[in-house]
C-alpha cells in the first residue's frame, strides 16, 4: 500500500507546545486507509509480525490511523520514533522508515547481535541502550557513531530536557549523557558491590539501592532516603514515577510505591505504600503519571493501580504466540504488545485501559483537517474597482508585517559548565579536573571558580581560572597516598553574578587485586622428607611492576624474609617459594595489604 505521488515528498512536520507537553504532528495523505490530509497525534507504534507490517495506534482515539510495511522484520521487535523516523528493531539491525512518506528508507546494522535493546524516545533522541554490549546509540539524521561505554549496564532512564542517564553495573558509576553530547559524564559512583537501579521523579534523576535498602539523588548522591522495606537486590525500578511515587517491583510478588518527597524535595514522606500480588511472573512496573501498571506474562494479565496501591482494573491480555511486552509511549501512555503484535491495550493516564485491535481494518482518519502553520504572516490581498465598468482589476502588492526588534534581554548569570569530569588513578596523587564552556547568558564570563574536599572533610581548597584560559585545572595532592573520595564544584562567574555549580564525585575504583595459595611440587631444597612449595597467584597488580611476598604461618615462631617479584605487562605473576612441612597449620602469604587465602597445610 503506497502514498499518492502527490504526496510522496517529506511533509513539514508540527511541533505544538503547551506547558511542558511536546506533541508531535506529522501530515501525512494518501496513505492505505488515511484517504485525507491530516496530522498523526502523538501515539505508539507496534510490529504485528503475522502481517509483515507496523502502525501506528492514535492514543487519545485508540484508533489504528497509518500502516508501514516492512516485510523482514523479526517478530518481537520493538518499534521506536523520532520527529521525522521510525524505527523497528531487532537483533542485529534497525529499519528506518520515513513518518511522512510511510515508507522503509534503510536498515543499519546494530551494534550487537545479541539483544533487543531498551528504547528511549526523548527529546534528542530516540537512543537503543545495549546494555549487556554496554553501548548506546543515537537515532536521528546525524548517523552519530555508537557509544561504547566499556561495561554492562543497567536499565536506563531520561530525564524531560532529553539527558539520558546510565548504570554502569560493574563499576558502579552514575553517568549522563546529555542532549547533542557524544561521552557521558560521570558525577556520582554507587557504592561498591551495590544493586539497584535508577528512576526520575518530576525532573530529577534518583537511585534506589537494592542492597542498602536507600534512596538518593542521582547527582550526587545524596539525600539518602530509607525505603521503609526490605527489597532484594534484583527488585525492578519503574522509570518513572506515580504521583510522586517510585513504583519498585519485588519479583516474588509485592509491589512497593516509595515516597520521595525528601529526596527530590522538602516535604516529608509518606508511609510506603507495599502492594500484593497475585502468583505470577512480573514484568514492569511502568507509570503514566498518575496510574502504575505491572504485566504478569504468564498468565497475561494486566493490573493498574493508583499511587496510594488501590487496583484499578485487571485486564486479561488477548492470547497470542510469544511473550506480551510492556512499553511506554511518547504520549505517556502505557501499552501492552501482544507477542505478535496483533492486539494493544492502552493505559490512560487516569488508568482506564482500552483494547484495540491492530489488523489493518480500523485505519481510520481525522475528519478535522489541519493545515500547517505558514511560516510568515502576511496581509490579505485587496482590489480596488475603478468607477466605470469593464474596468481591469487592479490587484495591490502583498505587504509583510515587519517584526518589531527583539526585546534587549539583561544578562543574567552563566549556565552551569559541561560535562565536568576528573581525571585521577591509583598511581598519582594529582587530580586533573576539565569542564565545557558554560553559557554567558549575555555577558562575557570573567572567571571559573573550582572548589574541592574530601569525603572525611580534609585537604579542602579553592582556586579561580579566567574566564578565557584553559577550561581544566590540576588540584594537587587529593589523594596524598590515601585514596579517599573527594567531591569537585566548578561555576562560572560573569557580571550578572555566579550560574548554577556543576558537582562531580570521585571515588577510587574497587581493586581487583587478589593472591591465590595453593601447595606447590616438593622442595628438593628443604631438609625435611615432606617439604613442599607454596605456589603463589597474584592478579591484578600493577603492571610490570616489583613487589615483596611475605609468607606467614600459625606455628609459633616462623619467620620468613620474603620473595621479591615483578608482575608482568597485565599485572600477574606466579611463582612457588617458601618451602614448608609443618602439617596442620594454616598459612597465608601478603603482598602490601592483600592477603591471600588462608590454607591448612597438609
Amino acid at each position: 500500500m503506497g502514498i499518492s505521488a502527490k504526496w510522496r515528498g517529506r511533509v513539514p512536520v508540527a511541533l505544538l507546545t503547551a506547558g511542558s507537553l511536546t506533541v508531535v504532528g506529522l501530515a501525512i495523505g494518501g496513505a492505505s486507509g488515511v484517504p485525507e490530509l491530516e496530522f498523526l497525534k502523538p501515539g505508539h507504534w507496534v510490529l504485528n509480525s503475522a502481517l509483515g507490517k507496523v502502525f501506528h495506534i492514535d492514543g487519545s482515539t485508540k484508533q489504528v490511523n497509518a500502516e508501514v510495511a516492512v516485510p523482514d522484520a523479526d517478530r518481537g521487535s520493538l518499534v521506536v520514533q523520532g520527529d521525522t523516523s521510525g524505527y523497528v528493531v531487532g537483533r542485529g539491525k534497525y529499519t528506518e522508515f520515513g513518518k511522512s512518506t510511510l515508507r522503509v528508507e534503510g536498515t543499519t546494522a546494530a551494534p550487537s547481535d545479541d539483544e533487543v535493546p531498551v528504547a528511549l524516545e526523548v527529546t534528542g533522541g530516540p537512543y537503543l541502550v545495549y546494555r549487556e554490549a554496554g553501548k548506546v546509540v543515537r537515532l536521528g539524521a546525524d548517523r552519530a557513531e555508537p557509544i561504547a561505554t566499556g561495561e554492562r549496564l543497567g536499565n536506563p532512564v531520561a530525564t524531560p530536557d532529553g539527558t539520558v542517564w546510565l548504570h554502569y553495573a560493574e563499576s558502579g558509576r552514575l553517568c549522563r549523557l546529555a542532549q547533542g553530547t557524544t561521552a557521558p559524564s560521570c558525577p556520582a559512583t554507587v557504592a561498591s558491590g551495590h544493586a539497584g537501579g535508577l528512576t526520575v521523579v518530576g525532573d530529577k534523576p534518583v537511585f534506589v539501592d537494592t542492597t542498602s535498602d536507600t534512596m538518593h539523588l542521582a547527582e550526587n548522591m545524596s539525600r539518602m532516603k530509607p525505603l521503609g522495606a526490605d527489597v532484594p537486590d534484583d527488585a525492578k525500578i519503574g522509570p518513572g514515577d506515580v504521583a510522586g511515587r517510585v513504583p519498585v517491583l519485588d519479583p516474588r510478588g509485592k509491589l512497593h510505591l516509595v515516597d520521595s518527597a525528601d529526596v527530590v524535595g522538602d516535604r516529608p514522606p509518606a508511609e510506603i505504600v507495599i502492594v500484593p500480588l497475585d502468583p505470577g511472573d512480573y514484568t514492569g512496573p511502568l507509570s503514566t503519571g498518575t496510574t502504575v501498571a505491572v504485566l504478569d506474562q504468564r498468565n497475561g494479565t494486566l493490573y493498574t493501580y493508583d499511587s496510594t496501591g488501590g487496583k484499578r482494573q485487571k485486564t486479561p491480555v488477548p492470547a497470542e504466540r510469544g511473550t506480551p511486552r510492556l512499553t511506554k509511549g511518547e504520549d505517556a501512555r502505557v501499552y501492552v504488545e501482544g507477542g505478535e503484535g496483533k492486539h494493544v491495550l492502552v493505559v490512560d493516564p487516569e488508568g482506564k485501559v482500552t483494547p484495540v485491535p491492530v489488523n489493518g481494518t480500523r485505519l481510520t482518519s481525522s475528519r478535522a483537517l489541519t493545515q500547517p502553520p505558514s511560516e510568515t504572516t502576511a496581509q490579505p490581498t485587496t482590489t480596488q474597482q475603478l468607477p466605470q465598468g469593464n474596468q481591469p482589476t487592479v490587484q495591490l502588492p502583498t505587504r509583510r508585517q515587519t517584526p518589531p526588534p527583539p526585546p534587549v534581554v539583561p544578562a543574567s548569570p552563566p549556565s552551569m559548565p559541561g560535562n565536568l569530569q576528573v581525571s585521577i588513578t591509583t598511581q598519582v596523587v594529582d587530580a586533573t579536573v576539565t569542564w565545557a564552556a558554560a553559557l554567558d547568558n549575555g555577558a562575557p564570563i570573567t572567571a571559573y571558580h573550582v572548589s574541592w574536599s574530601r569525603d572525611d572533610g580534609s585537604l579542602p581548597g579553592a582556586a579561580t581560572v579566567p574566564g578565557s584560559g584553559p577550561l581544566s585545572y590540576v588540584i594537587p595532592g587529593i589523594w596524598s597516598g590515601a585514596d579517599v573520595p573527594f567531591t569537585v564544584t566548578v561555576v562560572a562567574e560573569n557580571r550578572a553574578g555566579r550560574g548554577t555549580p556543576a558537582v562531580v564525585r570521585t571515588a577510587p575504583q574497587p581493586s581487583s587485586r587478589s593472591i591465590t595459595l595453593s601447595k606447590g611440587p616438593l622442595a628438593d631444597r628443604c631438609s625435611e622428607s615432606d617439604c613442599y612449595w607454596m605456589h603463589v597467584v597474584v592478579t591484578g597488580f600493577e603492571p610490570e611492576t616489583s613487589y615483596d611476598a611475605y609468607p606467614h604461618s600459625t606455628a609459633d615462631g616462623y619467620d620468613n624474609p620474603g620473595h621479591g617479584f615483578t608482575t608482568d605487562a597485565e599485572g600477574r605473576a606466579t611463582f612457588n617459594a617458601f618451602y614448608y612441612h609443618g602439617v596442620g597449620h594454616t598459612v597465608w602469604v601478603t603482598v602490601g595489604d592483600v592477603e591471600s587465602n588462608r590454607l591448612e597445610w597438609e
